[in-house]
């Protein structure tokens, strides 16, 4: 293989863009790299006088899509400043998330933004594969609840 192909193949893969939604805080940024980029407030401008509401505050599917939609378009664009369609996306969830929740941004990711690919991790492997042990307590203390899981694989 010539080394030009070699290194337009590196150059060509990008990173996945990862999110984090938290109940007060979203994370978000790209595979590979040590930390988020930007840790921002869960909230997207809603109603007439756009009050800042959080989004897990929702009423009905539709109104979670309108928050997820906007709320989206504010990372990709605002704060990551990446074409969806050109990236993976990996969401780190909790193991109590909503399955509506799961199934809205799914929906809203494929069909709005039309990324190539979603995958849904859980948060509590998560912290296991980036210390690169197979086996520990972890202890998760958010905003809204505290999970301790055992965990093995």
């Amino acid at each position: 293989m010539p080394i030009y192909e070699g290194i337009g193949s590196m150059v060509a893969e990008k990173n996945s863009v990862v999110f984090d939604f938290g109940r007060a805080y979203t994370k978000c940024g790209f595979a590979r790299e040590p930390s988020p980029r930007w840790i921002i407030p869960s909230t997207v401008p809603m109603g007439q006088n756009k009050q800042m509401q959080p989004i897990w505050n929702y009423w009905a599917q539709d109104d979670l899509i309108a928050m997820l939609k906007e709320f989206l378009y504010t990372l990709y664009f605002r704060h990551l400043s990446v074409n969806p369609k050109d990236r993976r996306v990996v969401v780190v969830e909790s193991v109590l998330c909503p399955t509506l929740f799961r199934n809205s941004v799914a929906q809203v990711l494929f069909e709005h933004f039309e990324v190539p690919a979603v995958v849904f991790v859980p948060s509590h492997l998560m912290a296991l594969y980036t210390l690169g042990i197979n086996s520990a307590l972890v202890l998760d203390c958010g905003y809204y609840e505290s999970i301790s899981l055992p965990i093995s694989f």
